[in-house]
């Protein structure tokens, strides 16, 4: 599993959400809490955290067999984020 620990400025980012906003400037919108993230990649990214792994890699299989949205290239990736870079 790719982890996410470098982003695009020079904060202490303190919650996975912060971080991926600068991480991922692009993404239409970054929705819940934790530090394993669902990304769809297709036309604009949009991210959802996810406190466990596991509920990510569930939802990412609803997203991969129903779709994102009417740009959907089926790019989902579920990553781990290490807000304190120590990945």
């Amino acid at each position: 599993m790719k982890t996410y620990s470098r982003h695009n400025c020079k904060s202490a980012h303190r919650t996975a959400q912060t971080f991926l906003r600068c991480a991922v400037p692009r993404a239409a919108w970054v929705a819940g809490h934790g530090k394993f993230a669902l990304i769809a990649w297709c036309g604009v990214p949009t991210i959802t955290l996810h406190q466990a792994i596991e509920p990510a890699l569930q939802q990412r299989a609803v997203v991969d067999s129903l779709g994102c949205g009417g740009r959907c290239r089926k790019r989902h990736e579920v990553v781990h984020v290490d807000v304190g870079g120590t990945a």
